[in-house]
């Protein structure tokens, strides 16, 4: 069995924290941490599964966002004359 000592416990413990999407702050408290910070700079170790799952979220907002404004020019479209590019912030 390997060698296994209580700091590489707490490692083991903030990463399967941040992967179960626990917030910072929690984990930060719960290791008796006197700032966020501390946390964030030693044990938050990017893994994987939270790599992964963080491309995926910000990919989902921006299709989300995409979306929208597809939804919104095509009722600007129908409703309205083409803006005047000139006068437009969208130009």
């Amino acid at each position: 069995m390997p060698h296994v000592t209580i700091h590489d416990l707490r490692h083991l413990a903030a990463t399967l924290a941040l992967e179960g999407n626990v917030p910072m702050a929690v984990i930060s408290k719960t290791l008796r941490h006197s700032t966020l910070s501390t946390t964030a700079n030693i044990y938050s170790h990017l893994t994987w599964d939270v790599t992964m799952a963080a491309v995926h979220t910000i990919e989902a907002r921006l299709h989300l966002v995409e979306a929208r404004s597809r939804a919104g020019t095509d009722a600007i479209a129908q409703n309205s004359p083409t803006p005047n590019p000139l006068f437009s912030h969208a130009a």
